[in-house]
Order: C-alpha cells, then structure tokens, then sequence
C-alpha cells in the first residue's frame, strides 16, 4: 500500500475503529441501518456505537442521514435537519431535548452533525457521543484534501499542496511532532501543509507581514530555534500555539522555496541521526516543490489576478460551475471612492489598497471558501454550501475588518471602506448560475443607498 493510502486508511481508522474497538460488544448485534445520501460509513458507526436513534450530518457537499430501518417521525427529522443548518453557521456543541429522546449535536468550518439519543441515556454516554460527533466532524474537513491526494496517484506531476501535505505528514512521522509548510505566493507566505496533528484551520492561511515564518520564507533570516508566535499575530485567535517553534528553510535555486516550522521540546533543532534524515527530508522535497510551483504558475497565468494572486473572474467561474457542490452563498464587494484615492494618491497606493484588501479576506473566509478579484477594485467570495444569513454575516465580518484595518500609505493611516451584495442558492436563485447577476445588483442597491453596508437581494422588497 502507498504511503498516501496508509494515510487515509489511518486517518479513517483513528476516527471510527476507535469507535469500534472502545464500544465492540455493542456491535455485536446490530439494529438494521438504512443510508441516505452519499458519506463516510463512519456516520452509521457512530450511530451504532452510541445506539442512537438517528444520525445527521449536514456540510460543503454532504447531505447525510443514517437511521435504524424503523425509521424516525417526520417531524423529528425535519427538525433536526433545520437545526443543524442552523448550527453550522458557527462553531460549537450542544444538548438538547428533543421529543422524548435527546440530539447531540456539533460544528465545525460549515459541517454539523447530530445524534438523536433514546430517552435515559446517561451523562457520560451523552458526553461520548459529542466527543465522537467531533472527531467525525474534523475526518470531515480533510476528506477533500485526502480525495485530491488519492486522485494524484495516477496523475502526471503532483500539485504544490500534495507535496506541501506530504512533507508535513513525513516530519509528523518522524519527529512526533506537529508541523506546518509554508510557502511564498503573490498575496504573501501562506500554509501549504500541515500534518495530521496540527490544527487544520491554519492550512491555507496567510500569516502576518513581519512574522518569523516570514521572514525565514522571504530568505531574510536562515534556520531559526526557539521561535514564539512564529505566524504573527495575524492567527493569534484560535489558531496560534504558544509554544515554541524550529523554522527551517526548504532550498531552491538561489532562494527559499519555502519553511517548515516544527514544534519540537524547547523549538530545538532536531539532534543526532534525527538530524540527518530531518534535513534529507527537507532538501529532497525542494526540488518537487520547484517543478509543481512551475506548473501550477503556467495555469494560474489564464485564471489568476496577477497583481493580488487572487483568482479572476474566469478562475471563480470554475470553482462555482463545480458539480460537487450545487448551493452555496456568492458574496460581491467593491470599494467605496476607490477612484477617488487612485487620483489622490497615485496608482501604486491603489495597488497596495487592493494587495491589502486582498489579504483581510483570504484571512476572513474558511480553507473551502473562493477568494476573487473580478474587477478593478471589485472582488468576490464564493461560499460553497453555505446558507444565505452565513453569507450576510460573512459579508459584514469583511466589512467590518476593511473599515477597521491598519492600511498605511506614505507612514500615514488611510481608511478604506466597501459595499456588499450576497445572494445565496437556493434561497434567492434556483440555480447557481443566477447568482452572479443578483449578488451585482444588490451590490449596486448598497451603492445607491449610501455605501459602506451589506445587501441581500430581494431584501426590503415586496
């Protein structure tokens, strides 16, 4: 077996076998389960394990129910579907009572999951079944990732982040330790990989300008021990560690291709024959890293934007005409008095304002979300799966940040403002195509109506 198959089979088994091992004598004998939907079999483990009456799970491109073939009432289903649509808005656990049973349920990026329990299950039963709703939720989130990897084993060339992931996993393994890979791009250093014991939030995130990681990328410093905050401040919310780092350049030519930051005891450089296979490992993957970032450079020419490293609006147009996904939420912004500034202050600030904005909102959405430049100052983000009130509160979260943010031109602090229109499929459109032309006019409604705010189409009309 490849070492990806490895990866997936053991990621598989850590989530459910688990489940099956603690709990086996209940699986004995078990109740009849009748799928729905297309999904992980650990969603019907976990109803098993747990003798629950029912299992939902509701996320980017998943639509799955698992009960006993008895079956559940109407109603209980219908109300349980509504509420974890509810709850993947955000992020969270809850109990609570439902009929004369009880649902357990739990989110996480835009995935939730429930469990109907029977009546009488204890506390500590209770407890468990949230705890395996978690693990499953968080299986969930690297199944595309674990998809695409699969997909490249019988493909020419691997992609920048297959062999990013890949050298993440490897140092896992041989350090014990988690680990990230972060690599240059044109809107600044982002996390390329990160292994399986490290928080996955932080995969495709920029970190702050300035940073350690950064500044090891850029080649500006070399080999670093002992590194605190090595993202910045940037992901200092939930998704820094506060223990230190070792940040180590992967070669290229004459530059950083990338780093890898590893947390070993202290953020001590690996010592003795770990060593050795460290930096082997390290420098082998330098030179898959050149040839994947050379082919991808050759795609992205016809669907980036070349001054943001966004994609453009031919780019967006790929990822939502996508079959994997058929709703979702699409997002437009446009910023406020941009020509303004551009006469006032000259094209380069113009430029630095959108490189700016660009970043605050890659930082802003979810690893599964798009970022898109599709205009002069106008950009947009497609939120796969997501309803129509997460796009709102997506769009007034961007807004918020871009008002807020530190944008200094000349040494001097400028303010930026942006208007918004979202429009979600299928709450305002049937289909994915009508999106476009709604989320546009509502932007303009938010334009007409004094700027700096957010509009849903169709809102306050008749």
């Amino acid at each position: 077996m490849s070492p990806l198959l490895w990866l997936v089979a053991g990621l598989a088994a850590g989530t459910g076998a688990g489940l099956l091992i603690r709990r086996g004598r209940q699986l004995r004998h078990p109740e009849p389960v009748q799928p729905t939907g297309e999904g992980p079999p650990l969603l019907e483990w976990i109803l098993r394990s747990n003798g629950a009456l029912g299992a939902w799970m509701v996320g980017p491109g998943t639509r799955e129910v698992a009960v006993p073939t008895g079956g559940l009432p109407e109603d209980v289903d219908r109300v349980v579907r509504a509420r974890l649509e509810h709850q993947r808005v955000g992020d969270g656990q809850g109990v609570e009572r439902l009929g004369s049973g009880t649902l357990v349920f739990a989110s996480l990026e835009g995935r939730a999951a429930g469990l109907q329990l029977p009546p009488g299950t204890s506390p500590q039963a209770t407890a468990t079944a949230q705890r395996d709703l978690a693990r499953l939720l968080d299986y969930d989130r690297w199944r595309p990732v674990l998809a695409d990897l699969a997909k490249e084993q019988n493909t020419p060339g691997e992609s920048v982040e297959s062999v990013a992931l890949r050298l993440a996993h490897q140092l896992e393994r041989l350090l014990g330790v988690e680990t990230c890979v972060a690599l240059g791009s044109a809107e600044g250093v982002r996390i390329a990989g990160v292994s399986l014991r490290t928080d996955r939030r932080l995969l495709r995130a920029l970190v702050a300008e300035g940073s350690p990681l950064e500044q090891v990328v850029l080649g500006r410093v070399g080999a670093s021990p002992g590194v605190l905050a090595p993202f910045g401040n940037v992901l200092s919310d939930r998704r820094h560690r506060r223990d230190p780092a070792f940040l180590c350049p992967i070669p290229g030519d004459k530059t950083p291709l990338g780093a890898v930051a590893v947390w070993t005891a202290g953020g001590a450089e690996p010592v003795g024959p770990l060593l050795a296979t460290f930096r082997n490992a390290v420098e082998t993957a330098g030179p898959r890293l050149l040839s994947a970032l050379e082919r991808r450079a050759l795609t992205d020419a016809a669907i980036r934007d070349p001054l943001t490293g966004l994609r453009n609006r031919r780019g967006l147009g790929e990822v939502m005409t996508s079959i994997s996904t058929s709703s979702g939420a699409l997002v437009y912004m446009d910023l406020d008095e941009f020509k303004q500034l551009n006469d006032t202050l000259g094209h380069p600030a113009g430029d630095a304002a959108l490189v700016h904005v660009s970043r605050l909102l890659i930082q802003a959405v979810r690893d599964h979300d798009t970022v898109a430049r599709v205009g002069g100052e106008e950009f947009a983000v497609w939120l796969p799966g997501a309803v129509l009130e997460r796009g709102r509160q997506v769009a007034e979260r961007i807004r918020q940040a871009v008002a807020w943010s530190e944008w200094k031109w000349q040494g001097e602090r400028r303010t930026i403002r942006a208007s918004f229109g979202v429009a979600a499929c299928p709450e305002t459109s049937p289909t994915k195509e009508g999106l476009s032309a709604q989320a546009d006019a509502a932007l303009y409604e938010a334009k007409r109506t004094g700027r700096d705010r957010v509009v849903v189409f169709g809102e306050g009309k008749p």
